[in-house]
Order: C-alpha cells, then structure tokens, then sequence
C-alpha cells in the first residue's frame, strides 16, 4: 500500500510542479484554458495533498488524523494567502470572507497540532 500511495503523490508533486511553476504553459495544451487563481488552487490542494500523504507513507507521525491534520493546515494556509491576495486587489466580498475562514481553519489546525494529543 505504501508503494501505491507514493507512486500516486510522485503524479501529485509532478501536477503540483506544472499547475505552481508552469500553469500558463500547461493551460495552453489544455481544453480549459488559463485562470491564474484557478490553477493556484489546483497547486495548493496538491501541495496539501502531498504534505498529508508523506506524513503517511513515511511513518513521521503514526497518528493519521495528525498527519491529516499537518496538509489541511498547509491548505488552510496557502488558500487564505490567495484570497488575501485578491481581496487586496479587488476588494471582492467573496475573497475577504474566504481569506478570513481559512485563517480560522489554521488557527484551529495550529491549536490541535499544538495541543495535548488524545
């Protein structure tokens, strides 16, 4: 099983490569075309997805829910910056509210990472 979860996050670092440092190339061979934003998000649940995933394959904490834990916080993190980002930008209601939940998702990760495991 650890095999198969590492060749999958191997294709998960390799999506989260091309839609980080290479998006505008990869939507020009694509159907869907380019969306700056879009495709950071795309990066940032892969970058979150490998965080997660190599706590579990490598062992680094044996409690799943913490592992779990650690790439939801790197998510949390990463999502509320992009929407910091374009609130600043654009004064939109929608990324002002959505960098203000994600804040609270990391506060609330760092508090259970932080604090006396059960």
């Amino acid at each position: 099983m650890k095999t198969a979860t590492a060749t999958w996050l191997a294709g998960t670092t390799a999506a989260l490569v091309v839609q980080g440092v290479f998006p505008r190339q990869f939507a020009a061979t694509t159907a869907w075309g380019s969306n700056d934003g879009w495709q950071r998000e795309i990066a940032i649940w892969n970058l979150g997805t490998v965080v997660a995933g190599a706590a579990l394959v490598t062992g680094h904490d044996a409690d799943p829910v913490r592992s779990q834990l650690r790439g939801l916080a790197v998510l949390s993190t990463l999502f509320g910056i992009n929407h910091a980002v374009a609130a600043v930008e654009t004064n939109k209601p929608g990324n002002w509210a959505w960098a203000a939940i994600n804040a609270g998702g990391l506060l609330s990760a760092i508090a259970a990472l932080t604090g006396r495991r059960h």
